[in-house]
């Protein structure tokens, strides 16, 4: 599909019938709605979908139990493993889910594996809601074109692009439907209650589109979208959904901070900081999923704060946070989120006790490194598992060094050179001769 015909597409998808195309390049599933009196709300709402010859829509109507749709039940267990046996079932690549509250239908997107760890990309959360009017999908022709272009948007930001269709179009359709979004002059037919939703969902729109090329610009536009969410938070149906948008503000920080290029690094890391903080108060320990990745990105945050400050408590927070996000990120749940936890641990754990002349914080570290060579065994990952044995042996070289004690000199030697075998086995040379290099500095210490 060439890229020039992106805009074209989306308008065709707004203003023209369903029609037969070959060029859909997003697989998205609706699955049946929990619905009052069944109404078929989520039947009619795909073949809403359907009109977008970007999307091949899927209708899933297996009858099963949907109380996990109610945020308050907080069964997110069921939730996401339910969610990720569909999106497998169906090969595709987002749900929707629809559940009515009060009138009104919530909008919840799934997309595979969504908390792991390190996603390298933007989160969405199953608790990120767009509320809709239930008259939207039970009356003919009343849906808005501005909503649906929301919805268009998010579908489209959310999906981790696979195929090389996707990779490339994704970037121009985002801008395209954000273009038409700025330019929409059509009659705007939805209550206030629906606009914190809205504006949260523009803000993700926005923030996914410019998030590798962030300008001064786009931060203030962004940010003023999730503010304006959060001015009206009293309007929202849950805590869950302002926690959200706190959320979703602390990743455009983030996103700003990590553009090295930006003036004002040290200040966007401070308020992504601030805004998880936020996020934490409301996506708490009821909400597992989000709170353990929430975790995972503070830990990180704040141990950058501690290295660009000297401040101590970062990095004790920083420690904290990932023993949090450790008891989520479980070993028999998230096996490869796990072992990066535990990589960190030993990290952090090393710097901790390093700075506390602490044998005991140094030894914790040594087991998180440990940890990690449970999933990096050393039969089927040989230069990851060398690589924890030196991050090991560096622990004993510094505990040596630290004690004037030549026994933990003897064990960092020992874990060197089980290191060392394995890089003489597969003749990487580069390792080798660091190794080497390595081991030198330790023998002025025991021989």
């Amino acid at each position: 599909m060439p890229l020039n015909a992106c805009l074209e597409n989306i308008r065709r998808f707004l203003f023209a019938p369903a029609e037969n195309t070959t060029e859909s390049i997003f697989r998205v599933t609706v699955v049946a709605f929990e619905d009052k009196c069944n109404m078929n709300c989520g039947r009619r709402f795909a073949e809403i979908l359907k009109h977008n010859p970007l999307f091949e829509v899927n209708f899933f109507d297996e009858a099963f139990p949907k109380g996990f749709l109610n945020l308050q039940g907080r069964n997110f267990f069921d939730f996401i493993d339910r969610g990720n046996k569909i999106l497998s079932s169906t090969h595709s690549d987002i749900l929707v889910w629809g559940y009515e509250e009060n009138g009104k239908i919530r909008l919840n997107f799934q997309i595979a594996d969504p908390y792991v760890v390190p996603n390298g990309d933007l989160t969405y959360s199953l608790l990120d809601s767009l509320f809709i009017p239930l008259s939207y999908l039970t009356t003919a022709g009343s849906f808005s074109e501005s909503v649906l272009l929301v919805i268009c948007g998010i579908i489209i930001a959310a999906i981790r692009p696979i195929t090389g269709d996707q990779i490339r179009s994704k970037p121009q359709l985002l801008k395209s439907i954000i273009e038409l979004l700025a330019t929409d002059t059509s009659p705007k037919d939805i209550s206030r209650e629906f606009m914190p939703y809205i504006m949260n969902m523009l803000g993700k729109i926005y923030l996914s589109n410019a998030q590798n090329n962030l300008t001064e610009n786009d931060i203030e536009i962004i940010r003023s979208l999730f503010e304006t969410a959060l001015k009206d938070r009293q309007l929202m149906t849950h805590p869950v959904c302002y926690g959200g948008v706190y959320h979703n503000m602390a990743q455009l920080f983030e996103c700003a901070y990590n553009a090295k290029t930006e003036t004002n690094r040290t200040e966007y890391l401070k308020m992504a900081i601030a805004c998880y903080q936020e996020a934490h108060k409301y996506l708490n320990k009821n909400y597992p999923y989000d709170f353990g990745l929430i975790s995972y990105h503070l830990a990180i945050l704040y141990f950058d704060f501690w290295k660009q400050t000297n401040d101590l408590q970062a990095l004790r927070d920083a420690v904290f946070q990932l023993r949090e996000a450790e008891k989520v990120y479980t070993e028999t749940q998230f096996p490869k989120s796990w072992c990066v936890v535990e990589g960190l641990l030993g990290y952090y754990l090393t710097s901790l006790g390093m700075t506390a002349k602490s044998n005991d914080i140094m030894q914790l570290a040594i087991n998180g490194f440990r940890n990690q060579q449970r999933i990096f065994e050393q039969r089927v990952y040989p230069m990851e598992w060398a690589g924890i044995q030196e991050e090991i042996g560096h622990i004993y070289y510094l505990l040596g060094k630290q004690n004037e004690d030549e026994n933990f000199m003897i064990e960092a030697r020992n874990y060197f050179n089980s290191a060392l075998e394995v890089y003489n086995q597969l003749k990487a040379k580069t390792a080798k001769t660091e190794t080497e290099r390595r081991l030198a500095k330790i023998r002025n210490y025991i021989d």
